[in-house]
């Protein structure tokens, strides 16, 4: 092999047992990415109740789901297709 450029996967490089653990590392993604998504969502429906249960006081009383909830959203986006896995 080279080591000048990148290597091209071909049909006698693709074992089955290296897609299928392609596979199984892009179902982990997912997976992963999923339960951040519904983490997230537990905050922002335990925040709204908050906001409801307060209601004047919100800004003091709820400070500190908003702070959790804005801290989980950057990791918890979805984006378009997911990076290649080598």
């Amino acid at each position: 092999m080279s080591t000048n450029g990148p290597v091209k996967a071909t049909r006698e490089t693709l074992y089955t047992a290296d897609r299928a653990e392609l596979f199984d590392n892009r179902d982990r993604l997912v997976r992963d990415k999923w339960v951040k998504i519904m983490k997230l969502r537990i905050v922002r429906e335990k925040l709204a109740e908050c906001y409801h249960r307060e209601s004047v006081n919100h800004m003091q009383n709820c400070r500190a789901l908003v702070e959790r909830y804005l801290k989980d959203l950057p990791d918890a986006q979805i984006g378009g297709r997911p990076p290649f896995l080598p």
